[in-house]
């Protein structure tokens, strides 16, 4: 679930030392398992459990999925595959977006390789140098010599980012790695820096200063270009043209976190969604479609709506978005008045607590670029205050609860059709 410009991630990462905000992507491209043999279209009902396997391997398997990320394309290529056997057509739309948010980067320490995302303002590229503990970086904290184009390891506190960079530089740093004093990853604003600067765990942080402990080591740090490619997966049944439905959600994430409930629990639905729509044999030209780079601003869902001709856009009944529903929190329904409605007597005739609402301040979600195009949208969301931090972890997620958003969702698609 977007949220504007990173304010809710910046405030859930906050602690001293400076402006904080996410963490980082994983260095190896994960692999994930086959698809099962039995056929997946056997069973007609709604299966959390099912749904539930989608979550595992979005996260567990492949773990944090930003946008330009080989976790990312490992994403879509399961979300691909998973989709094809359920027989629909499915095809790929590519897009670029402004990756700056949000760049990953890596860490080689010795024989570790560790996750890490670019400070804002920090330059692209590489630097490979001995790695030197610097304490919080105030001058004092760097050895008198100065470090001579070495990497600087620094711990967050007391001083801002930006001095602790200043600090480094003067001290003739060639790349400064910045880990927290807290659980999770950081990364920050850095506006003006003219080191490679990134920031990494704790965890990653107290495994740096082992290797350094081990004896000298050499470190090397490289940080990705802001501009990327990412991806829209979409699923239609055979022969269909234009999509009457479109039931959706964004299958990326921040990179503090393998975002199980924002929103492999989301991605997951839809992918159990289109799967009982299949076995259903449910009429109409319903679309399923996985977004890409939501969380750098919406940008899938937009490339989806602005690649569509206007007949497409005027003949489209409705949107149905899924994003944040894998916890115990109450369903809530937010959007067109019609389509919330609408849904809202589907859960009630499907057994289904839920609420109407409003989408939470400073926040937003894929049926926005619906909504704006004039095309009648409901947003399935349970509110969750863990999002975009490394809570946001498998172990919260409730198949009972994706079977219930499933089951609204599917009684919507019934009663457009």
């Amino acid at each position: 679930m977007l949220t504007a410009l990173a304010a809710l991630l910046f405030a859930a990462c906050a602690g001293s030392g400076g402006d904080p905000a996410p963490a980082a992507t994983s260095a190896a491209s994960p692999t994930v398992a086959a698809s099962p043999t039995v056929d997946p279209l056997s069973a007609p009902e709604a299966d959390g459990e099912r749904a539930y396997e989608h979550v595992r391997q979005l996260t567990e398997v492949i773990g944090p999925r930003v946008a330009g990320t080989a976790e990312a394309i490992a994403a879509r290529d399961y979300i691909e595959t998973t989709l094809e056997s359920f027989g629909y057509e499915v095809s790929i739309q590519e897009f670029p977006f402004d990756g700056t948010q949000y760049r990953s980067a890596r860490i080689d320490v010795g024989d570790e390789a560790l996750p890490a995302v670019a400070f804002l303002g920090s330059p692209a590229g590489g630097v490979r140098g001995t790695l030197v503990e610097a304490g919080i970086g105030r001058p004092e904290d760097f050895p008198a010599e100065g470090l001579q184009g070495a990497i600087a390891l620094i711990e967050r506190g007391d001083l801002t980012f930006i001095r602790k960079a200043e600090n480094a530089a003067a001290a003739g740093a060639g790349g400064v790695i910045i880990y927290n004093n807290e659980d999770g990853a950081i990364v920050g604003d850095a506006e003006g820096v003219t080191l490679p600067m990134v920031g990494i765990s704790r965890d990653d942080g107290e495994t740096a200063r082992r290797q350094l402990a081990a004896g000298a080591t050499l470190a090397a740090i490289e940080i990705a270009e802001p501009r990327g490619i990412a991806y829209n997966v979409v699923a239609k049944p055979r022969g269909v043209t234009a999509c009457r439905t479109v039931s959706g959600g964004h299958y990326d994430s921040v990179p503090v976190t393998a975002g199980a409930d924002d929103n492999a629990s989301g991605a997951a639905a839809v992918l159990e969604l289109a799967r009982v729509a299949a076995a259903n044999k449910l009429v109409g030209a319903n679309c399923f479609a996985l977004f890409g780079a939501e969380e750098f601003g919406l940008v899938g869902s937009a490339a989806f709506v602005q690649g569509l001709a206007d007949a497409d856009v005027n003949g489209m009944r409705a949107m149905i978005n899924l994003d944040v529903v894998g916890t115990d929190a109450a369903l809530t329904l937010i959007g067109d008045d019609d389509m919330v409605e609408l849904a809202r007597i589907e859960a009630q005739e499907a057994g289904v607590a839920a609420t109407v609402g409003e989408v939470p301040a400073g926040s937003g979600s894929d049926h926005f670029s619906f909504q704006e195009a004039g095309i009648p949208v409901v947003f399935l969301y349970r509110h969750d205050p863990l999002i975009h931090t490394q809570q946001d972890a498998i172990g919260r997620i409730l198949p009972a609860s994706l079977e219930e958003t499933i089951r609204v969702a599917y009684g919507v698609l019934e009663s457009l059709n």
